[in-house]
């Protein structure tokens, strides 16, 4: 014979010697009932000399099947937990009953609810994430604002839009002689762009550097040309007449003036050399200059 099932409970034996007689295995108890046929109704888990009922198998060729409907019952543990054989483990009713106790369910209840608590913030974390509008896409660079470094063809002497690097490059080269409070300046007979006059105010700080439209042009030497904001005397200067004979060469003409007797004209020479425009030659200079005081 074989023990298959112990506790202090006979009622507990008694219900698996049931189950397995069902299952057509032969059964024995140890420790059962007394021939009166009372039940034991006193019992403690504790006394270790209160007796132990045992359900024993009688033919041994039913030890196998008897431990696996206990096994499916989950009235013992596995026999083979890491693959090697062991003596089956029985559950006893302290583990089973500490298993069905209040604390543990209470237990169970809060592991519960902080796994539910965690899954609620993973899915509103996934949802704020869907419901953010995505990103905007960055928007393409406007052509026009972007500086063209070289000319474009015809190469042929016919004149082009001056390049705004080769337009700030002759501005600052006149403002050198300005003798005027106010300088005006303009690129192609209209003002320059508002990037190159911030440049050449900071580059000259004694010197107040306007859009061209924003001065009077006067020939008469007596009152000159003046800011119309101030009326402070103002030298008017327009870079105009891009001629470019290739993408990196060209040539360019200049004009400042404040009354007929104090103006300049040059035709200048310009070529790019290591990524900069650069004044390359001086081909034509007229100038008149009256006396003047400012």
């Amino acid at each position: 014979m074989r023990k298959v099932f112990s506790s202090h409970r006979l009622e507990n034996t008694e219900g698996v010697a049931e189950l397995l007689r069902q299952a057509g295995i032969e059964v024995r108890i140890l420790n059962g009932r007394s021939y009166k046929g009372n039940r034991r109704r006193t019992f403690s888990y504790s006394d270790p000399s209160a007796p132990v009922s045992e359900a024993w198998v009688v033919r041994s060729d039913d030890q196998r099947l008897a431990r696996e409907i206990l096994r499916d019952a989950g009235l013992i543990d596995t026999t083979r937990p890491d693959g090697g054989y062991t003596t089956p483990t029985f559950r006893s009713e302290v583990e089973l009953a500490q298993a069905r106790s209040p604390a543990r369910k209470r237990l169970l209840r809060v592991k519960l609810g902080v796994l539910a608590l965690i899954a609620a913030v993973v899915v509103a974390a996934a949802m704020h994430t869907l419901n953010q509008p995505p990103a905007p896409a960055a928007a393409p660079e406007d052509p026009s604002l972007v500086e063209a470094q070289t000319a474009s063809p015809p190469f042929d002497g016919s004149i082009a839009a001056t390049l705004p690097p080769v337009g700030r490059l002759v501005l600052a080269r006149a403002l050198d002689d300005v003798d005027t409070p106010v300088a005006c300046v303009g690129i192609d007979r209209g003002d320059a762009p508002a990037a190159i006059i911030t440049a050449l105010a900071t580059s000259y700080p004694g010197l107040t550097v306007v859009p061209a439209t924003a001065c009077q042009e006067i020939a008469d030497e007596d009152r000159g040309s003046f800011e119309r904001a101030t009326g402070r005397p103002a030298t008017i200067v327009d870079v105009r007449v891009f001629r470019p004979t290739g993408p990196e060469r060209g040539t360019v003409e200049v004009n400042a003036y404040h009354h007929r007797g104090w103006a300049a004209y040059e035709t200048l020479e310009v070529a790019r050399v290591d990524d900069t425009w650069q004044v390359t030659d001086v081909i034509k200079r007229v100038e008149s200059r009256g006396l003047m005081g400012f």
